[in-house]
């Protein structure tokens, strides 16, 4: 894209202040007029830094500059990149400056661009590839461990490698940071991954600048999840260099997992794992969870952090529990609940007394080491039984600050959370970004948060030292870049500095990127980040934004640059175009509904207490409003030979059902599968409960009589179905001419954990009733629940909302029934 001079005049003001020393030129007429200059042995980032330099400065004026270790008397002009000798000689150095950090600077016929470089190297064993873990270094660790722990470092640190740029994650790369400020100021940008992404002008001459000014980023640690500097594709790796991203070594996440995941350990150390309400240890789950009591796995959490200390030369070390967290019911574990902090701290003081005792053991060993645990979970807010945590304890809150929410309510209660979390430690806080929910699972709504970005960086300068955010994967890049861009570009120019103008940044994209559809895509934009809440809910904003886009895509030429990037976003909408569609094609008429009793109200206080899960509907729970309702014929809506009849609940989070299937006097249900997640379940009898909440669209639980389950997120690609778990408890009660069951669904209002439990807000009836409660929505919430007597001799299918004579399939959601808490 051409410039002229007077426009990069205007860009150069619009950033940092640089005075043009016009006596001295790096380029002129397209010819060079200097050369680059970096040590005889560079730092990685010193290499790549001049090769930048060099590539973009020959594409903004076509002139290609020498990289050399010596300066010559072939150019007037010398560009040091990075600390050498010849750069020492003429009086800069990098000292003083922090990691990442940078300094540019220029003399009569110099400019100096430098930070602090410095090498990462990996301690062995580490593995070049997953197959080269497995095959040749696993076994070394096994040896090294004495114990059947896992490594994530050593198993995955090639993620942090890129083979194509030779350059780590962990490699402090000031003077790179350097080159690309230095390019920036020449107006170069770079929006999105690949050619198209980026904006180059074109000059035939570039001045030497005046000035000297040094940049310290704002937020010390700058996670990125995607792109994945090891991308396959090189454009990847390079856009998340020159974002300025970074990351901090050590182990981070959910750190307890690597102790609980070995099939070893759960068939050693059965006591190390929580207790269920069935009296059974978990050894079987995917993500079992840890007996914050166990004595064993206490000694062996410290034993592996100092390994890792000492070995891996590991700064930080997550005691952090496993991803979908669950409370040990074991008599130690149990009481240290505390229930009436909901859904976000009743665990809190369980698990934080735990990673408090872990640091206090480490601090004799390793008084300059630091143990890490996320604030997440049921165990977000800050325990009540501590006063201060040990000054080796460093905090991570889960979206600390807000993602999507322009409300003041939001970013005011998130203050505050932090704020809390700050009275309990004299360190500064972490904060995990979850940019749920995340496209590649489905998600179709346009994520566009700009001035949300822009209002919790400020918010949070002063407070937070790392920044950990986490992006829709497309395998090592971003997901639909074309959408997905904008976001962490903004978030990348404000964790240098986050006082800047959101808004002029945001002008300067939308001319740059989208040229002639420049204020139609910022109408778009901006409408999406406004009405997010209701892209997915409402029909009629949802045609608003599509309407919006339509205007941006008719502005542009569709071969042009512009229109090729608009095309890109266009790709994305498909699901949103449908989705609107159905969201405006009335359900039909004459749809049941069914209320869901709220058991927190006083006059269900005697009743609600009564519940045992066990497979029998006989308590008060269930019997003090005995009107269970009925499935019908799935095509013709007539009542079955063989009854089926439920009832609903809604107590502490948790929405039951409790059903009574009708069985041939004496004939067992047929029965297939012999464990949760075997497909074998849809083979016997089966119950299939398929729920749509206001915020995800839709979740599938399919239970056989012996009360295993299949769980599936039906509203993500197929590829992506079993990644969810809906964290259910269910049990069963066989008679002699019925079973019964008794399910209990978490439900969170949260989306920053998708994979587990189902996701929604209660929901009400009327906006009142919402508004009353001040936790719940009154946007509608869908559900059919399905009886199917496979194997059986009459194979009769039954469902709460009968699907019509034509119906091949139970996945109508067209035809779910209203669903609704009162």
């Amino acid at each position: 894209m051409n410039h002229s001079i007077l426009s990069l005049i205007a860009v150069l003001f619009a950033g940092p202040m640089w005075i043009i020393a016009a006596e001295k030129n790096i380029v002129v007429e397209g010819q060079p007029q200097a050369e680059i200059v970096i040590a005889e042995t560079p730092p990685r980032a010193v290499k790549l830094a001049a090769a930048e330099l060099q590539t973009y400065l020959e594409k903004i004026s076509g002139a290609r500059l020498a990289i050399v270790t010596s300066p010559t008397d072939a150019m007037p002009v010398k560009i040091y990149v990075g600390e050498s000798e010849p750069a020492r000689r003429a009086g800069i150095e990098a000292k003083g400056l922090e990691r990442d950090a940078y300094r540019i600077v220029s003399g009569p016929d110099w400019l100096a661009l430098m930070g602090r470089d410095l090498d990462f190297t990996p301690q062995e064993p580490w593995g070049r590839s997953r197959g080269d873990w497995l095959k040749n270094k696993q076994a070394e660790w096994e040896k090294l461990a004495g114990h059947p722990w896992q490594n994530p470092v050593g198993a995955s640190l090639y993620k942090d490698y890129s083979k194509h740029l030779d350059i780590w994650n962990y490699d402090h790369r000031g003077s790179l940071n350097a080159v690309y400020a230095f390019l920036y100021d020449l107006g170069v940008r770079w929006y999105m991954p690949g050619d198209l992404g980026e904006i180059v002008p074109k000059l035939n001459q570039v001045a030497l600048p005046g000035g000297d000014r040094t940049v310290t980023p704002a937020f010390e640690v700058r996670s990125m999840s995607r792109p994945l500097i090891c991308s396959s594709d090189i454009n990847d790796g390079l856009w998340y260099l020159r974002a300025g991203a970074n990351e901090q070594y050590g182990i981070l996440h959910h750190g307890q997992r690597n102790l609980t995941d070995h099939p070893e350990q759960r068939a050693t150390h059965p006591e190390y794992y929580v207790l269920l309400p069935n009296g059974k240890r978990d050894t079987e789950s995917e993500k079992a969870n840890a007996c914050l009591s166990s004595p064993g796995f206490f000694k062996e959490m410290v034993a592996y952090a100092r390994l890792m200390f000492d070995h891996y030369d590991m700064p930080i070390i997550s005691a952090m529990p496993h991803d979908g967290f669950t409370h040990c019911q074991c008599e130690l574990c149990k009481g240290q609940a505390t229930l009436d902090r909901g859904p976000s701290g009743l665990s809190s003081d369980y698990v934080w007394n735990f990673v408090v005792r872990v640091a206090n053991e480490l601090a004799k060993t390793h008084p300059d080491r630091k143990v890490f645990s996320g604030a997440y979970s049921s165990y977000r807010l800050p325990p009540l039984s501590i006063d201060k945590l040990p000054d080796n304890i460093l905090v991570q809150i889960t979206n600390g600050r807000p993602i999507r929410e322009l409300d003041d309510e939001v970013h005011v209660s998130a203050a505050e959370l932090r704020r809390e979390w700050q009275e309990k430690t004299n360190n500064p806080l972490s904060v995990t970004l979850n940019y749920t929910p995340l496209t590649n699972r489905g998600a179709f709504r346009p994520q566009y948060w700009p001035h949300v970005i822009a209002r919790g960086l400020k918010d949070t300068v002063s407070e937070v030292w790392r920044e950990d955010v986490w992006l829709s994967s497309g395998k090592g890049g971003l997901h639909h870049p074309g959408m997905s861009h904008l976001n962490p570009y903004i978030i990348s120019r404000l964790w240098w500095d986050p006082h800047q103008d959101v808004d002029a940044l945001l002008e300067e994209y939308y001319q740059l990127f989208y040229g002639p559809a420049a204020e139609q895509m910022k109408a778009f934009i901006e409408f999406c980040e406004k009405s997010y809440a209701q892209l997915a809910s409402d029909g009629e904003v949802s045609r608003q934004a599509l309407q919006l886009f339509d205007q941006a895509k008719a502005a542009a030429v569709p071969d042009s640059a512009y229109g090729q990037r608009i095309a890109l976003v266009d790709e994305f909408l498909v699901t949103l175009r449908n989705r609107s569609s159905q969201m405006q094609t009335k359900r039909p008429e004459g749809l049941p509904g069914i209320r869901v009793i709220d058991m927190g109200k006083d006059k269900w206080r005697d009743a609600r207490d009564t519940l045992v899960m066990d497979g029998e509907i006989d308590e008060p729970f269930w019997t003090a409003y005995p009107h269970p309702r009925p499935l019908k014929d799935i095509h013709t809506g007539s009542k079955p030979k063989l009854e089926t009849r439920f009832s609903t609940r809604w107590w502490n989070g948790n929405l039951y059902f409790g059903i009574r299937c009708q069985t041939e006097p004496g004939v067992a249900p047929i029965i297939g599968g012999s464990r949760s997640g075997d497909p074998a379940i849809w083979n016997g009898e089966h119950l299939e409960l398929l729920i749509e909440t206001d915020k995800h669209s839709y979740y599938q639980i399919t239970i056989n009589p012996d009360g295993f389950f299949m769980d599936l997120d039906r509203g993500v690609s197929k590829s992506r179905w079993y990644d969810w778990s809906a964290k259910a408890e269910v049990a069963t009660h066989r008679g002699d001419d019925y079973w019964s069951i008794e399910v209990r669904l978490p439900i969170t209002p949260s989306d920053e954990d998708p994979l587990h439990k189902i996701v929604g807000s209660q929901p009400f009836k009327s906006k009142a009733d919402a508004l009353k409660s001040g936790k719940g929505t009154s946007l509608p919430w869908y559900f059919n629940l399905y009886r199917k007597r496979t194997g059986s001799t009459n194979e009769e299918t039954t469902a709460f909302s009968p699907l019509g004579p034509d119906a091949k399939s139970f996945h109508d959601p067209i035809k779910f029934a209203e669903i609704y808490v009162q």
